[in-house]
């Protein structure tokens, strides 16, 4: 419900700032960068013996964009981002007493789709640029393989007494549903003709992402990657269509 009283403020706001307006550019273009940190993920635990999660640095983003410039001022951007995780997970039961152990690994990715609402400050081609938004949208998808081992029956009740394991593979699906986040960047525009560069920096601050408090089935869950995200990217774009009205009365 939060997420779209935001989405009808943000939308009502420029609706009525662009009835104002003088000139709307529509730009398309695509945008690339890097984080310091992954979308947070919470993956399944449990509290006796509790799984031992590691991940991986995959910091690259990548997607297009589109923007509406109002009035050489405000602008408004929707961005489609996608970026790569992989994270690892070995079995914390004692082993072979507990009668398997495994090893799994999960390679996937995950988009993000921020609508952002920034100003441009000053005149000419180099114009610095401040704002934020949401994220109202996220989804990771992703495959799991895992190997398992278990103990040919009966149990040792010794574990350095010599016992049978057979090994078998298995990969499954992995999908999961992302919180909201909230976003603050700021950079520089350059505009030549009908071309735009925009470098900037942008801090996401993801919320609700800890399901662990509300939920008692998920109190021992693991959250991987961390709740804030800074990243640098470029955005190439091109300006197609420009628009220009009369002053409305």
């Amino acid at each position: 419900m939060s997420k779209i009283v935001l989405i009808t403020v943000f939308v009502l706001a420029l609706c009525s700032s662009s009835r104002a307006q003088l000139s709307v550019d529509v730009d398309l273009g695509v945008r690339g960068g890097a984080f310091n940190s992954g979308t947070p993920i919470e993956v399944p635990n449990n509290q006796y013996f509790p799984d031992r999660y590691s991940d991986e640095k995959l910091p690259f983003t990548f997607g297009p964009a589109v923007g509406i410039l109002f009035n050489n001022r405000w602008e408004a951007r929707f961005e489609a981002v996608r970026s790569r995780f992989r994270f690892h997970d070995q079995s914390g039961t004692p082993f072979p007493t507990s009668g398997y152990k495994y090893p799994s690994t999960t390679d996937g990715h995950v988009w993000q789709y921020p609508l952002l609402l920034t100003y441009l400050t000053g005149k000419g081609t180099l114009r610095p640029f401040g704002g934020g938004g949401f994220s109202f949208a996220s989804a990771f998808h992703g495959i799991t393989r895992t190997q398992t081992t278990r103990v040919v029956a009966p149990i040792p009740a010794n574990p350095n007494v010599p016992f049978d394991t057979v090994t078998t593979t298995s990969t499954q699906s992995f999908n999961s549903g992302s919180p909201m986040a909230f976003y603050f960047t700021g950079g520089v525009d350059e505009r030549a003709s009908f071309l735009s560069i925009r470098p900037e920096f942008r801090y996401g601050h993801w919320i609700n992402w800890d399901m662990r408090q509300g939920n008692v089935n998920a109190q021992h869950d693991t959250v991987l990657f961390s709740p804030n995200q800074l990243e640098f990217l470029i955005g190439i774009s091109v300006r197609p269509l420009r628009l220009k009205s009369p002053q409305s009365k």
